[in-house]
């Protein structure tokens, strides 16, 4: 359907011979656009959740139009003069277009739809380059992503005003889909430094002992650098979302609300968060001030009681936490893959805090404990 749709739209403008598009014309060709880039970006997730390779290449589509502003689609028309006039005054680019002003550092402007279509398409970029021997070594290849990833970022100022807004329990004041292309944007950030695919593997499985020995493997993939931190940043800003609203709250009530993004993406991110807290309070090698400084926010970030319900290391605090949540509602339990992990996720994430034996952990775990202190300074 979706092929058919993209040929016979092809036809069409072609048919027009450069000719400017009624405004049932252009509904027509853009609602294909939309349902052509729904299906990209449900690809994507799935690229995400399960390491499949996509279906569409972005070769597919680089031609087509990025699709247009929610005010332009929802659009009264009064007549075709006014349409015309509305129409030249959107700016509306291709997906090529775009993409090679990002990969240039070039900021870019277009609507809330397309900066979810193009952080989808930078997605795929960085899972392809990591699946590719030869592009591991390709220094050049990873500045652009990250050149194209600040760019990405920094058009979102640009992004156009949209005067349809759906609203949201959520932090984020401005468009719904920004809110969702941040949570990707923020993941796609974190495996650009982190490498976390033999952990991705196992989590198909729904074995909480074998996510435990491969989060154990996977430390080592979390360094101890600048990047790094960069990278923990991004996983500090996705745990902050959710702290500031409140964990509970967000279990019990977001899951109808915010979009599949946010529980797919906050995984990994914070599995790389509790793996970069734990190389922090058992590494023989002292916290940098920059380091302890960002320990900090994150024991800042969550108050007294949390600490007080959870374990001794903050490693552990974070991970029970996230757990905790994704245990409150049965909706983001099925998105982990099934919901006897769901059932399990307390125990699977928590196990960072030291990686014990199935009886060490349970007795650990029911006995509350205070905050944990920070690790020793440089």
């Amino acid at each position: 359907m979706v092929a058919g749709n993209r040929y016979e739209l092809k036809l069409r403008s072609e048919a027009r011979e450069g000719v400017q598009p009624t405004h049932v014309e252009w509904v027509e060709d853009e609602g294909c656009r939309r349902t052509y880039y729904a299906v990209y970006i449900f690809f994507g997730l799935l690229t995400l959740t399960y390491d499949h390779t996509t279906a569409i290449s972005f070769k597919e589509f680089e031609d087509l139009e990025l699709p247009s502003s929610e005010s332009l689609w929802n659009l009264e028309v009064v007549d075709e003069e006014s349409w015309r006039e509305s129409l030249r005054s959107s700016t509306i680019i291709t997906v090529r277009k775009a993409y090679d002003s990002l990969f240039q550092g070039e900021d870019v402007r277009y609507s809330a739809f397309a900066t979810r279509v193009m952080i989808n398409a930078l997605f795929l970029e960085v899972w392809t380059q990591k699946r590719n021997f030869e592009a591991l070594q390709d220094v050049v290849t990873e500045y652009k992503l990250r050149l194209a990833l600040d760019t990405w970022e920094r058009s979102l100022q640009q992004c156009e005003p949209e005067t349809i807004v759906v609203q949201l329990s959520a932090p984020h004041k401005g468009h719904p889909l920004i809110f969702n292309a941040m949570a990707v944007f923020r993941n796609t950030r974190a495996r650009l430094e982190v490498d976390l695919r033999s952990l991705q593997e196992v989590l198909r499985y729904h074995d909480s002992y074998e996510v435990a020995a491969a989060m154990t493997n996977a430390r080592e993939k979390v360094k101890r650098s600048d990047e790094m931190l960069n990278v923990i940043e991004e996983c500090y800003n996705c745990l902050e979302i959710v702290a500031l609203q409140g964990i509970k709250w967000v279990g019990r009530t977001c899951a109808t609300n915010w979009s599949v993004e946010h529980p797919l993406c906050g995984l990994d991110l914070i599995v790389i968060l509790s793996l970069w807290l734990y190389r922090l309070e058992h590494d023989e090698e002292v916290a940098t001030e920059a380091e302890l400084a960002m320990y900090n926010r994150v024991r800042n970030l969550l108050d007294d009681d949390s600490g007080d319900l959870y374990g001794s290391k903050l490693s552990s605090t974070v991970a029970r936490l996230w757990g905790s949540m994704l245990d409150d509602v049965v909706v983001w339990g099925y998105i982990i893959s099934d919901p006897r992990l769901c059932i399990r996720a307390n125990r699977v994430l928590a196990s960072p805090s030291s990686w014990e034996t199935p009886s060490n952990y349970t007795r650990r775990h029911s006995q509350a404990t205070k905050m944990p202190s920070p690790p020793a300074q440089a």
